[in-house]
């Protein structure tokens, strides 16, 4: 009596649809990692954009809603380091932007997916929030 060695195509089925169920429910975790992990992206741009238009105060009495050009931040851009936000400036409600300003940074190409944390903001006074609580 010769015994064969190998997988019935029962057995190989078995391991394909586990394989898939795990699959199943790691993916979604996997993605929701991601997209929190490039939150930092835009909490760090928005810091450094809020340090410059400290500076920027210091040296003109007035904060600035340009961050592209060299006669406002010098950024050179309106993106995230990483391009997973849009950048803005704008007064602070209830103010103008002599006195205030609120930075915005928006979620933009497979980042806007991320609907719990589609806009963060940072005003002057340091006041953080995003679309959820869990944005900072």
């Amino acid at each position: 009596m010769t015994h064969t060695r190998g997988f019935t195509l029962i057995e190989l089925m078995i391991v394909i649809v586990i394989i898939g169920i795990l699959f199943a429910f790691a993916l979604p975790s996997y993605q929701s990692s991601v997209l929190r992990g490039h939150r930092a992206d835009a909490q760090g741009i928005l810091m450094s954009i809020s340090a410059r238009e400290e500076r920027f105060l210091a040296q003109n009495n007035t904060y600035t809603t340009d961050i592209n050009t060299a006669a406002g931040l010098n950024m050179g851009t309106t993106t995230s380091n990483n391009g997973y936000y849009n950048l803005t400036v704008a007064a602070c409600g209830g103010g103008s932007i002599a006195t205030c300003y609120l930075l915005t940074a928006t979620a933009t190409g497979g980042q806007a997916t991320d609907t719990d944390c589609a806009t963060i903001t940072l005003t002057s006074t340091g006041v953080t929030s995003g679309t959820t609580a869990n944005c900072w």
